[in-house]
């Protein structure tokens, strides 16, 4: 039956349209931007492990892939199977009592199973309303391992006398195949009220629970189309017809927008303009777009929408925002952003609104610096550059035209030469004008979002418009290209930008709204659930032996011009954090592998999942109370595609790194995967210290210090 069952859902399960897909070729080129979008396969065959010798580490045992996957740990290497993921939403609660006739239980807690991973809810903040219902809005994401036994739970308790959890009920066990097979070919996923039990599964409890819960599998590797919109929107409401912005069609699975200068009167029954925004948004992308989530601070807001059919995707939402106004408080400048994961593809949107006025430029590069280096989303102790798939920089940013001595001095412009660059502009002679643009100057100079990529401009300035006008400018400023959106992208991943253009038709703001559209790759990997402790007697491991490594230009941290560095590895393939030994006085620090080099032991089991994965590097001064001096990430890819070949190949890699948002040199080395006994393991409590790689005492002098100093 269980076999049935799979088989109707695979067949059932849709494929992209192909026509939605560009045809290019591989590495070919369009425009001034490299395609790399991954082929797709049918990964509904089934694929055979090629049989492939390796030695097993330091054991000096030798296998093969087939065998291995074959054995008591083989789930843990290869996976041929596709992604599941549970989405358990929990809109709201009633009667949350012990019996019937006992009073309302206070700051009920909600805890969520999926097969061995548990999570619990955040404080509900909202009190009943005057129907007796509780607003919960709180979501829950799991990977599902075994599909056929996957059971979602749910446990519903309260705190009682003493701090003692007391039992509200639960509901009855829910199989996550069936409801895959449910949900298939439907639009709209039900939600629906849900009855509690007491612990026996005998009695019905007074409580109820309103819940949506979504089932989806993915393909391992698939393309999404993304629409990334920015205006400054001039304090004025927006006009009732936005579509010479924004899409009117459901041809994006992700669609970001942000805005500056977001302050207009709300309309009823609204009394926030943010709500008014978000509204006005979501009704003109109709109701096959979700929200993923909103954020404002100020006058700047972010909204992200998902289309249905792929908000099963979405998990590990976070947001974060930083003002950078008068004295860093006043929040009419700064940043807001939103970070999510799309199955196992980190996306990041910062929506920024960057210093005025012609000749602060450098304040604009300061304002940058300071977003990267202060905002906080994904994981904490990586800068927001280094750990996403995707991150896209877009609003306000307010740089100029720099036309050095050819323009005389002053916040207003000389009228003769405004007259002489807006006919330039009327006669479509951009690309000499945006030889003066400051914003290309300075990224080409790395001064301000190195490593980011922009499409090439073929519209006119969208800053400063005479309202009303699809085409005057006010003469109060010089015309400037302010309203910009950049993206990046990690190597290994591949992402392709379709289009890049301004909206002149929307007239009621002293800005004209710009849009991008994006192909990016997206991957759906096999669960990295760790098997309980026990179940594998030889604690079987992929680890990384690196056989060089060393930076160059380094930061300096010291008064006398060089740093004491050393590397740490981070991140949630990591069983820990891992660190080399310091090398001291020194900008250019080159390690001994055998001696000053940890093993990383990694979480991740299957090499599927290993190949798409990278590890998350901090170069920290050993004494200093500053930040890191440079982050970096290492793609994983290489070393896997190493391992396949044979025991003696090595992965090189050289990685640039970053310190808010700026280059900050280079690290580089040869690294090997192996597949051996768990290192951690076999060296016991002491082996945390030596692969730290230092003495005990500077060993926790550095624990305090990367705690102290390391981003929140």
């Amino acid at each position: 039956m269980e076999g049935s069952k799979l088989s109707k859902i695979a067949e059932a399960l849709p494929n992209y349209p192909a026509e939605t897909i560009p045809k290019f070729e591989e590495g070919s080129q369009v425009g001034s931007f490299r395609v790399g979008i991954g082929k797709k396969t049918d990964h509904r065959r089934n694929s055979k492990v090629h049989k492939l010798s390796h030695s097993g580490g330091s054991n000096g045992r030798t296998f093969d892939l087939e065998d291995i996957a074959s054995g008591s740990n083989g789930s843990h290497v290869t996976s041929t199977d596709r992604a599941c993921r549970v989405t358990v939403t929990i809109v709201a609660a009633k009667d949350l009592k012990r019996s019937g006739t006992a009073p309302d239980a206070r700051d009920p807690v909600f805890k969520v199973r999926v097969e061995q991973t548990m999570r619990k809810s955040k404080d509900v903040k909202t009190g009943v309303d005057q129907d007796g219902i509780l607003n919960v809005n709180q979501s829950f994401t799991f990977d599902v391992r075994e599909l056929k036994t996957a059971q979602i739970t749910l446990q519903v308790v309260a705190r009682g006398v003493l701090g003692i959890e007391e039992a509200l009920g639960h509901i009855n066990p829910l199989c996550v195949l069936n409801l895959l097979e449910e949900q298939n070919d439907r639009k709209d996923v039900e939600t629906k009220w849900y009855d509690l039990y007491s612990k026996g599964g005998n009695r019905l409890m007074p409580g109820k629970l309103q819940m949506q819960i979504v089932v989806g599998m993915a393909e391992p590797e698939q393309t999404i189309s993304a629409f990334v919109g920015t205006w400054n929107v001039g304090n004025a409401r927006p006009p009732a017809d936005l579509s010479p912005w924004l899409p009117t069609d459901a041809f994006f699975e992700i669609i970001a927008i942000g805005a500056q200068e977001c302050d207009y009167p709300p309309r009823a029954p609204f009394t926030e303009c943010s709500k008014d925004w978000t509204h006005t948004l979501k009704s003109h992308f109709g109701d096959r777009y979700k929200l993923v989530h909103a954020t404002s601070r100020g006058q700047m807001r972010l909204v992200v929408f998902v289309r249905d059919d792929a908000e099963k995707a979405i998990s590990e939402v976070d947001s974060d925002s930083e003002a950078t106004g008068v004295g860093n408080v006043i929040a009419n400048k700064g940043a807001v952003c939103i970070a999510f994961k799309f199955w196992d593809t980190g996306l990041c949107f910062v929506n920024c609104h960057l210093a005025a006025h012609v000749g602060q430029c450098e304040t604009r590069n300061s304002n940058f610096k300071q977003i990267a280096m202060s905002m906080k989303v994904g994981l904490d102790s990586m800068d927001l550059l280094s750990q996403f798939h995707h991150i896209f920089w877009l609003g306000d940013l307010n740089y100029r035209l720099d036309f050095g001595k050819l323009d005389p001095q002053g916040l207003t412009p000389d009228r003769s030469f405004w007259a002489t660059i807006v006919k330039q502009i009327h006669q479509n002679r951009w690309k000499e004008l945006l030889k003066y643009d400051e914003l290309r100057k300075e990224k080409g100079a790395s001064r301000v979002l190195a490593g980011f990529k922009e499409g090439e401009i073929t519209f006119p300035p969208t800053f400063k418009m005479q309202r009303d006008y699809s085409d005057h400018y006010d003469q109060k400023r010089m015309p400037a290209w302010c309203d910009r959106v950049l993206w990046k992208t990690l190597q290994g991943c591949h992402s392709y930008l379709i289009s890049y253009f301004s909206a002149p038709s929307i007239l009621t703001s002293d800005h004209k709204p710009v849009g991008a559209t994006y192909k990016l790759t997206s991957y759906a990997l096999p669960s990295s659930t760790l098997i309980p402790d026990g179940s594998d007697e030889d604690d079987k491991r992929w680890h990384i032996r690196f056989t060089s490594l060393r930076a160059k230009k380094l930061r300096a941290s010291d008064i006398n011009g060089f740093s004491d560095p050393f590397v740490s590895f981070v991140g949630p393939n990591l069983l820990q954090e891992f660190c080399s030994k310091v090398k001291h006085q020194t900008l250019n620090p080159v390690w001994n592998p055998l001696q000053e080099l940890p093993t990383l032991v990694l979480s991740t089991f299957p090499l599927q999942r290993v190949d798409k994965e990278y590890l998350l590097v901090r170069v920290l001064d050993h004494d200093s109370d500053e930040d890191a001096l440079g982050y970096g990430v290492i793609p994983l890819g290489q070393a896997v595609a190493c391992f396949k070949k044979g025991v003696t190949e090595v992965a090189h890699f050289k990685v640039n790194l970053s310190h808010h948002g700026l280059p900050a040199g280079t690290l580089e080395g040869g690294m090997k995967l192996t597949w051996e006994k768990n290192v951690i393991k076999s060296k016991g409590f002491a082996g945390e210290f030596v692969s730290r790689g230092t003495s005990i005492k500077d060993s926790l002098k550095k624990k305090i210090f990367v705690r102290r100093h390391s981003p929140r």
